[in-house]
């Protein structure tokens, strides 16, 4: 192959790569997946289901925000340290995508759904990003959620609640893909989203 005609493969591929976005086409043109920092599992398969309530009072599913990548979280507003860590970190890192940040959704559903009403939950994630909702709902609705998610909260602890603190990393497909640890930083957390954009 002439050298002429090899640059103009190598650019075909490059012009590929770049409507692809976001690295995506890297991933194809490998021939590899795409790697994660957080834990992934050895089968990806359907996220949990779930019907909830979002702090507008909307009735909601996991279904709605298809098309978009989820990261969800399970907390509760009085929490005085992991939550507000977690929501101002997943806000950075959003934030930090770009054009890309509307094709993320941020979640939290509530452990505490006593103190959590739909207006305590609008108040709370709007102090972190626009890209946020909370979730709540009964106590049956609820529990399907905690369980589907393998989700411990008890209460104990000085502010009233102990739960689990990872994030539920969810392609846009609605497959649940990777769980991301508390104490992941932001380049890992944004690496992680962005391989969750190029599935």
């Amino acid at each position: 192959m002439s050298s002429q005609r090899s640059g103009r493969v190598v650019l075909a591929l490059f012009l590929l790569a770049a409507a692809l976005g976001l690295g995506g086409a890297g991933y194809l043109l490998a021939g590899r997946p795409p790697t994660f920092h957080g834990t992934t599992y050895d089968e990806v398969t359907p996220a949990p289901p779930f019907a909830l309530v979002d702090h507008t009072g909307r009735r909601v599913t996991l279904d709605d925000y298809r098309g978009k990548v989820v990261l969800l979280f399970f907390g509760f507003t009085h929490c005085p340290d992991v939550c507000p860590l977690t929501l101002s970190k997943l806000a950075r890192v959003t934030e930090g995508l770009g054009r890309r940040a509307g094709d993320v959704q941020v979640l939290l559903a509530t452990v505490d759904p006593a103190r959590d009403t739909p207006a305590v939950l609008a108040e709370y994630v709007k102090r972190f990003t626009p890209r946020a909702a909370g979730l709540t709902g009964d106590s049956a609705s609820l529990a399907r959620a905690y369980k589907g998610y393998g989700v411990y909260s008890m209460q104990g602890g000085h502010h009233g609640m102990t739960h689990s603190s990872v994030v539920y990393g969810i392609d846009r497909r609605g497959r649940l893909v990777v769980v991301i640890p508390p104490e992941a930083g932001d380049e890992a957390v944004r690496d992680d989203v962005r391989a969750l954009l190029s599935l």
